[in-house]
Formats: C-alpha cells, structure tokens, sequence
C-alpha cells in the first residue's frame, strides 16, 4: 500500500497543477445549486404572482354580462382579449385561456338551453398551464351555479345530481410533495458524481500513454494493482470533493428561495444532504472506476473522451428507467447503478423511513463493481497491446 499511496501523491500533484481545469471544476460545482434553484424559484413565484391575480381573459365581455358578473364575484379581474389572441396565444405573449362566448350568450342562458362557450389555450407553455386550469375551474363553476339555479327554479333538489358526497384526503405529506419539485437535485447530483473527475480520468489513463510516461511508470518496481489504486484515488478525491461542494451549493441555495410556498415544500436539510453523501460517495467510486478503465482503451485523449461520454449517457438514460417503471421503489431498483441510487435519494426528498437495505445494497454493488473494474484495468496494463498503443 506503500506504493500505492506514492502514486496517490504523485497523480495528484500533476492534476492539481492543472489550476485552470480545476478551478473551473470546482466554481461550477459550487455555483450550480444557487443557479438552479433561483431559476426555480424565480420561475415558480412568477406562475404564483400570476396565478394569484386571477385573471380571466374574454373576447367581446359585452356578451356575456352574467358570466363577468359571476367572475367578479368570484375575485377574478376581466380583462379583454386583444383581436389578434390567438396568434398571441400560439406565440406565448398570452398565457390565459381567452373563453370566447356567443353573441346570443344571454338569450340561450335566459331560455334554459346549452350554450357553448369556446375556450381557446396553448398549454404547449409550462407557464401557461396553471392559468389555463384556473380559468377552467372558474368556467366550471359558473356552469355548475347556473345549473342549480335552473333546478331550483323547477323545484328540483339540486342533491338528486349528487349521488355521493366526495371527502378528499391527500395522504401525500408537504415534503413528499415538495420532492416533485426537487426531483432535479439527485439526477443532478448523479451526473455531477459522473463528469466530476472524467478529465483526471481520462489523464491518469490514456493521457499518460498518449505522453508516453506511462511505459516508464510501469518500469519501477510497483505493483501495478497497487499503481491503479492510486491512480483511481486521485480521481476518487476530486469526485468527491466536486460532490460535496456541489451538495453543499444546493443546501446554501435553499436560504436563497424568495417564494415561500417553494420553500415550505422543499425540505432539503443537514439530514437530507448527509444521506445524500452516503449514497453517492461509493457511486462515484464507481464511476471513477468505469471511466478510468474505458479511458484505458482509449489510445488518444479524444478517443478516450468518446469512450467515457457514452457512459455519461448511459447513467443519464438509465436514471429516467424509474419514472416508467409500473412499481415506484422496487427492490431491484437497489441492484442497478445509477437507478438504484436515484431511487433512494428521491425516497429521502419524499421524507419516507430508509430501510438498511436502502443504504447497504447499492453500496455493495458500487465497491463490487468497482473492485471488478480495478482487477480489469490491472490485467490491462500488463499487455503489451495496451501499453504501446498510441493514436
């Protein structure tokens, strides 16, 4: 182990002369969590401001004074569409639905017969779609008092249209609603566990070979198990200081949030980001294991680069696999890298009880497959094939 940790030292003095490559590694890692969460949040509070001014858009109000009577009661504020909104509506300058009601809208209400009230939105824009299903839901209930109204006036009980009274319960506590709005925070994590160290990867790899140092290196009397640990111990030091610097800029960001409704259901303290470490701590490990032994087939830098993107891909695809999947938090989820780990950090953001299974399995199958590709690189580097490649 001797020679191993002089190896550590070594790699590690050559990567952090490399100042520019990680300082930029390191700022960008510190700097994701406050960016992406004031994006968020500024994006939430303006969908809430507007949300809360109630605004219902409608083509010619003059047409339909019961219905803007019934808004106003209801604390909506009319406005009046502009000529031309439905090209705004398409072009995402008018985020509202604009109902659009007949011209003999009074006569058909007074005379007890349907009328039909056109109602045009693009929900293509995610800013639009809260304000579109307030608008509905106002629609609605104007359609639901004009209805009983016209059953009382035939002296029919409006409960004869009411087979059974609805008793809601949302069982979802705040915080597990909250995680469907942090559901960002461990797929970002997860790729920052990922591409934290590929450059140190791809260095200590196929970067030397491409120098032509490594052929030296490999003269000294240096197991060359011992020579891959510390190499991977290198590039296991700067994934993790680039996952506990990014974790630390989500937990700082969380004191930035200015909607309070945002920051009431995103819960993501000490605890939280304590399990997240444990979590993805091994998970880098294991990519910094992967990524070195792809790279070492690599026989230039560029190549090497290909080689490690596609796994990047890979762990970016397999992190979706959840969301399809027909059962939320399976037991197999455990065993799969990348899914696994997703899966545990979202049960921790919906505040639920962690099993040790939870913890313990993706661990083991992280070191496992670490250790597996350590072994592989090591069998690797004593052929002659991989040694003397070049680009």
């Amino acid at each position: 182990m001797r020679a191993a940790w002089t190896v550590f030292r070594k790699e590690l003095t050559d990567a952090v002369r490399d100042r520019r490559s990680w300082m930029v590694a390191l700022v960008i890692s510190m700097l994701s969590g406050p960016l992406l969460f004031t994006l968020m949040s500024s994006f939430i509070a303006g969908i809430e401001e507007r949300a809360a001014a109630r605004e219902v858009w409608l083509h010619e109000p003059e047409r339909a004074p019961t219905l803007v009577n019934f808004l106003q009661r209801a604390g909506a504020t009319v406005r009046t569409a502009p000529d031309d909104y439905a090209e705004q509506l398409r072009a995402g300058r008018l985020l509202n639905a604009v109902l659009v009601p007949p011209a003999d809208f009074e006569s058909l209400l007074a005379a007890g017969e349907s009328v039909a009230v056109e109602v045009l939105f693009d929900d293509s824009h995610e800013r639009a779609q809260p304000l579109v299903r307030a608008s509905l839901s106002l629609l609605r209930a104007f359609n639901r008092e004009a209805g009983v109204q016209r059953l009382l006036a035939r002296g029919v009980s409006p409960q004869l249209l009411a087979a059974i009274e609805l008793e809601e319960q949302n069982l979802a506590p705040s915080q597990a609603r909250g995680a469907q709005l942090l559901f960002i925070v461990p797929w970002v994590a997860l790729l920052v566990a990922v591409f934290g160290a590929l450059s140190v990867a791809i260095d200590v790899s196929s970067g030397e070979r491409e120098r032509g140092s490594l052929e030296p290196l490999l003269m000294n009397p240096v197991p060359v198990g011992e020579l891959v640990l510390g190499k991977w111990g290198v590039v296991m030091v700067y994934s993790t200081v680039i996952v506990l610097l990014t974790m630390a800029g989500f937990l700082v960001s969380m004191r930035l949030i200015s909607s309070e409704t945002l920051a009431a259901l995103m819960q993501l303290q000490w605890r939280e980001v304590g399990i997240f470490c444990l979590v993805l701590l091994p998970f880098a490990g294991l990519m910094a294991a992967v990524n070195m032994l792809a790279a070492t087939f690599g026989r230039s830098h560029k190549e090497a680069q290909t080689y490690v993107s596609y796994i990047a891909m890979a762990v970016q695809f397999a992190a979706i696999v959840p969301v399809f999947a027909p059962q939320r938090d399976a037991f197999w989820h455990l065993f799969a890298p990348s899914i696994g780990q997703l899966s545990v950090l979202m049960k921790t953001l919906r505040g639920e009880p962690l099993a040790a299974a939870d913890l313990v399995v993706p661990a083991l199958v992280c070191l496992a497959g670490m250790a597996a590709c350590l072994l592989v690189q090591s069998a690797l580097l004593r052929r002659e094939s991989i040694i003397f490649a070049r680009g």
